[in-house]
């Protein structure tokens, strides 16, 4: 299943359930003031379904601003009341990578450089 969802032009967000209990949410464009709200309300939403892994794929985004590196890190405090693994999947984006380390985010996240391979069910 492929679910897209965003109501900015500058923003695409589409979810996939590469295993069972596993989600992939992979971000394109630019995470900023005008656009975190939508990423922030999906996150949530998939994280209500309480996954074992939920994966953040990052490695497209054009601008991660402050307000996405907010919606990142309430994801994790949102992750870990649910007991789920959050994973954040930075690519080898300098933007991304760059926005979470000057914001220490990057000391507070579990980020990765590639996609995980699917967990088996």
């Amino acid at each position: 299943m492929n679910l897209s969802r965003a109501r900015h032009p500058g923003l695409r967000l589409r979810t996939t359930w590469p295993a069972p209990h596993s989600v992939l949410i992979t971000v394109r464009g630019d995470v900023d003031s005008a656009t975190a709200a939508d990423l922030a309300a999906l996150v949530s939403d998939r994280l209500w379904a309480t996954p074992r892994r939920l994966v953040l794929d990052l490695s497209e985004v054009d601008f991660l601003g402050v307000a996405g590196v907010g919606v990142l890190l309430h994801a994790a405090l949102q992750a870990e009341q649910y007991g789920t693994e959050l994973l954040v999947v930075t690519g080898p984006n300098p933007m991304v990578r760059r926005a979470l380390r000057v914001t220490d985010a990057d000391r507070r996240l579990a980020l990765a450089a590639n996609r995980p391979e699917p967990a088996p069910a």
